[in-house]
């Protein structure tokens, strides 16, 4: 019994216990928290909130637009493809093998 209770924890056990302590000695107040609110802060009415139906209204306006966006999102992938199709194109060595052989038989070493 009393070689159990002297024995060491394993290192994993340590890791975890280790981390927490970093976390939560690194715990502190934020910057500004020690700041003083001013009287005129302080005497200040709450904010108002605004109802929820105003965004509703601006998100109704703005889905016409959302709408014409996406209607074209086909376009714009028929285009990409054809860039891709452009580029993959584009890939190979712009001298061709026989103009190659030509011009690595001129710079050659003689012999």
């Amino acid at each position: 019994m009393r070689d159990r209770l002297t024995r060491r924890p394993p290192r994993a056990a340590i890791a975890p216990a280790a981390l927490l302590a970093a976390c939560v000695a690194a715990c502190g107040p934020p910057p500004g928290a020690g700041t003083p609110i001013s009287e005129a802060a302080q005497a200040a009415p709450p904010p108002r909130l605004v109802e929820t139906a105003r965004f509703d209204a601006a998100l109704a306006q703005a889905q016409p637009d959302a709408d014409r966006l996406g209607a074209g999102a086909s376009d714009l992938a028929a285009r990409a493809a054809a860039l891709r199709a452009r580029a993959a194109a584009m890939a190979g060595s712009p001298v061709d093998p026989a103009t190659r052989a030509r011009l690595e038989a001129a710079v050659a070493p003689p012999g």
